[in-house]
């Protein structure tokens, strides 16, 4: 993966992390939406890397929240 994609993926999981850990969004609701889009895309995608950053941002809204202590 190219330095290139691999930031704008490390950008949007990181925003889309933000958004639950501040209520923005429910993580239950879009966590679901997001794995019911995969599903429904997956039989037309032949190279099943391309849901890659949809999995790993799958991933990341279900690992525990970042820690809220600032570092010194």
């Amino acid at each position: 993966m190219s330095a290139a994609i691999a930031g704008f993926l490390a950008c949007h999981v990181l925003t889309c992390r933000f958004l639950v850990q501040e209520g923005v969004v429910d993580k239950d609701r879009f966590t679901a939406y997001l794995e019911t889009a995969m599903a429904e895309m997956a039989p037309g995608i032949e190279d099943k890397r391309a849901l890659f950053g949809l999995r790993q941002l799958i991933t990341a809204l279900r690992a525990p929240p970042a820690s809220t202590t600032a570092v010194q």
